[in-house]
């Protein structure tokens, strides 16, 4: 797979959030699947503001680094625990911000390339990038179906305020949730999805904006997920920047 650059992750973004179909290439629907006729988004809501457009790092100055907790566990899988981080190399006058990643590790690292000028926290659309390129590995189905499902799902999320237990501490925070695969009329491709649910969490509050992104695939008779993945935001730290060296000019 070619390396994640940023462009792909703004693209990603708009389509996702249904502003820029007209950008995105053409896609094919997996095996023997019609593709989903697109939506039409007249304006943008309440969750696709929240999950792909809001300023939330304007609390994170230069050289924060942002950690979140990943955690996978499944039946017939191995528990794995790992992290993301994503760190604020510069922020410009306007609040946009330069920001590098350490997206997971092994095999599941992705390698996504510095973002420039940045206004947002990309952390929500590479986890949701990392999620749709699995599947559609899994199922031998193609990216763009899986992209379409969840911008269409993006269309009519459920959008609950909620509290949230962060450090012992009651936070006023935001839960979306969608379920791209409910009602899909192609779900005979893949069955395994057919009540997938994506929950991501999201506070003020919670440097970074970002509190946790949870999927689940449920399982019969109130078992153990099929798969449950879970990024939880464990802490800001500060790095120190490397700071430019003064030039003296020769006499």
């Amino acid at each position: 797979m070619p390396t994640p650059t940023i462009e792909t992750i703004l693209s990603a973004a708009l389509l996702l959030a249904g502003t820029a179909l007209a950008a995105a290439e053409p896609t094919a629907p997996p095996p023997s699947a019609a593709p989903s006729a697109p939506t039409a988004q007249p304006e943008i809501n309440q969750a696709q503001q929240l999950v792909f457009m809001n300023d939330l790092l304007r609390q994170v100055p230069a050289g924060g680094v942002l950690e979140y907790r990943f955690t996978r566990r499944g039946k017939d899988l191995r528990d794995i625990q790992d992290r993301v981080k994503a760190t604020v190399t510069r922020v410009a006058p306007d609040g946009r911000r330069d920001l590098t990643f350490d997206f997971l590790s092994e095999g599941l690292h992705l390698d996504f390339h510095p973002a420039t000028d940045y206004r947002g926290n990309p952390v929500p659309i590479q986890f949701l990038e990392r999620d749709i390129k699995e599947m559609a590995e899994a199922t031998e189905g193609d990216i763009g179906y899986f992209r379409n499902r969840i911008r269409n799902a993006f269309s009519h999320p459920d959008v609950r305020p909620v509290r949230i237990l962060v450090d012992g501490r009651e936070l006023d925070g935001t839960r979306v949730t969608v379920t791209p695969y409910v009602d899909d009329p192609n779900i005979a491709n893949f069955k395994t999805y057919a009540n997938k649910r994506y929950d991501f969490l999201f506070s003020e509050q919670v440097p970074g904006g970002l509190y946790q992104i949870r999927t689940a695939v449920p399982a019969d008779n109130d078992a153990p997920p099929v798969i449950e993945e879970q990024l939880t935001f464990e802490r800001l730290t500060l790095d120190a920047l490397p700071t430019a060296q003064p030039t003296t000019e020769p006499h």
